[in-house]
């Protein structure tokens, strides 16, 4: 009985992880349809890429609650996104300044970043972030 829990546990935790790389895709594709709108609508390139990647916070935000976690959206959750958001960005900064530091790519040390924080952001979110309030 154990393992069909274990192996139900690992399921979901798979689908989940799934659906946190489609948003993740999409948001992605968004964001940038947003940076590259408003910098051709005349604005500087610092104040478009600010606007999607906040448009895209929001957006990630929204559907992760929704559709990979199922999870009411509340300023609590929405806090705690947040300082994932940071923390996975953190280690992704880390892991891409300390690939640079070894091999002097900055190419491959930004493609290494990417996975960390795609992980970190993941299980962040599954574990702590998008978890319901106990009580």
């Amino acid at each position: 009985m154990n393992d069909l829990r274990t192996l139900g546990a690992r399921t979901e935790s798979l689908q989940q992880f799934i659906k946190y790389l489609l948003v993740g895709g999409l948001n992605t594709l968004i964001s940038a349809a947003i940076i590259f709108a408003v910098q051709a609508a005349g604005a500087r390139p610092v104040v478009a890429n600010l606007s999607g990647y906040a448009i895209g916070v929001a957006i990630s935000y929204a559907l992760n609650s929704k559709y990979t976690f199922r999870t009411a959206v509340s300023r609590y959750t929405a806090i705690r996104f947040l300082l994932v958001l940071l923390i996975a960005y953190l280690a992704n900064l880390a892991t891409m300044l300390a690939v640079l530091h070894v091999t002097h790519a900055p190419y491959i040390a930004q493609l290494c970043g990417i996975p960390v924080y795609v992980i970190v952001g993941f299980l962040g979110n599954r574990y702590w972030a998008m978890r319901e309030r106990a009580g």
